[in-house]
């Protein structure tokens, strides 16, 4: 599962620094310094993975990175189309977080009443489910999918009702399918698990999916936290452009986060960018480390850009940073940092501003803006650099940092 900051967080605006920090330290009640433990999960109809199919999670239910244990999502539709065809039909998804007996968890459920590639294959009464709970500070997860009919062309195949976990079966004229993908991870900080069931994966020409293009059908994932003081939360991006309400190019080097890294650096990088019309960035990356405990929670992460060409507009160097991090006690500190090494048109050499929310005026050209920096209680959003082209109505950011706590 890729994770997300949550809508509220995720609404909020850009922000940047440049050569600046700032530390926010807040002491909470002794509610909130309580152990809490996150829930993650989705359940989805249909999901291509590879090729160029436009063709995104259909019939998705989500909860992401919350502490609530009552939260849960649904959905449901009457078709899921890959490639314009109904490859699943009257499908419902359910995802949702529990804490009872049994422990903390999630679990995550989709079904379908028929799932049809032409007459290849016919699976019927298709139901999988994924369930990842901590109890006693023991985790454990189950995973499962059955069907009612399984046909393969022309032949019923009753074997296949219950298939053992990750059967693999040819289905001619398509390629192969694998039934009942199930499997879990255990980590320092929870355990998550998930469950398809059955990828199609189309390795000869067919009318019904590309070549080379592979369908998750009745895609689940459950997700749990261990108790901790808080999940951290955050992403970290080299640049994003977006053309009037079009997003045209972007995020590069993204990284996001719900539960940290186990404290290990994670690094994604990128080669040159070219944005057709709008802007040329040199060689990026991105970093994320975080983890979360029964005595502190933290987050950092950072982006680096080695240039910025826009039209005659040159600027060197930019980097950002953002961190979060909370203690068993209650505290809660934010920090950001972020600098430009130069800004020229042509020989023109222009300031580096300082300040928050500072802008500088390039006439005819573009409208710079520095140190924009979005503070909330628990959560800092970073951005070194907002770029605003006149001749294009394009935005571009660059240097994207973010980072907060939940809980």
């Amino acid at each position: 599962m890729r994770p997300r900051i949550n809508k509220k967080l995720a609404a909020v605006g850009v922000a940047a620094v440049v050569g600046v920090a700032s530390t926010i330290a807040l002491t909470s009640g002794s509610a909130n310094a309580s152990p809490v433990y996150g829930y993650n999960g989705y359940s989805i109809g249909t999901d291509v993975q590879g090729g160029i199919v436009a063709s995104g999670p259909q019939v998705k239910a989500e909860i992401s990175c919350t502490t609530d244990a009552s939260r849960r999502s649904q959905n449901d539709l009457a078709t899921a189309n890959i490639n314009n065809q109904a490859i699943a039909r009257t499908v419902t998804t359910d995802t949702f977080a529990f804490a009872e007996k049994r422990g903390n968890g999630v679990t995550s459920t989709a079904t379908a009443a028929d799932i049809r590639v032409g007459g290849l294959l016919h699976l019927t009464g298709a139901k999988t489910t994924t369930t990842a709970w901590i109890k006693n500070g023991v985790t454990y997860y189950t995973g499962s999918t059955t069907f009612a009919g399984v046909k393969i062309g022309a032949v019923n195949v009753p074997s296949l009702l219950k298939a053992k976990p990750n059967t693999k079966v040819a289905v001619p004229g398509l390629g192969y399918i694998v039934l009942n993908r199930v499997g879990g991870v255990k980590t320092s900080t929870g355990i998550y698990s998930y469950a398809q069931a059955v990828v199609l994966h189309a390795t000869v020409k067919n009318r019904y999916i590309p070549e080379g293009v592979d369908v998750a059908v009745l895609k689940t994932r459950a997700e749990v936290t261990k108790p901790a003081t808080a999940l951290v939360i955050g992403d970290a991006y080299a640049t994003k452009a977006n053309v009037d309400q079009l997003v045209k190019s972007g995020p590069t080097s993204y990284q996001a986060t719900c539960q940290g890294t186990e404290g290990k650096l994670h690094r994604v990088a990128v080669g040159e960018v070219n944005i057709p019309k709008v802007a040329y960035v040199g060689a990026a990356f991105t970093t994320k480390r975080g983890n979360i405990g029964p005595d502190k929670s933290y987050v950092d992460f950072s982006s680096h850009v080695a240039g910025v060409k826009v039209g005659n507009l040159s600027i060197g160097a930019i980097e950002s940073s953002a961190s979060a991090w909370k203690t068993k006690d209650g505290k809660v500190g934010l920090n950001s940092k972020s600098t430009i090494a130069s800004i020229k048109v042509g020989n023109k050499v222009y300031p580096v501003k300082t300040g928050e929310n500072a802008e500088l005026e390039i006439p005819g050209i573009a409208k710079l803006t520095f140190n924009q920096v979005l503070r909330q209680s628990r959560y800092i959003s970073v951005n070194a650099l907002v770029i605003d082209v006149y001749s294009l109505n394009t935005k571009v950011v660059v240097g994207h940092s973010a980072a907060g706590v939940i809980g």
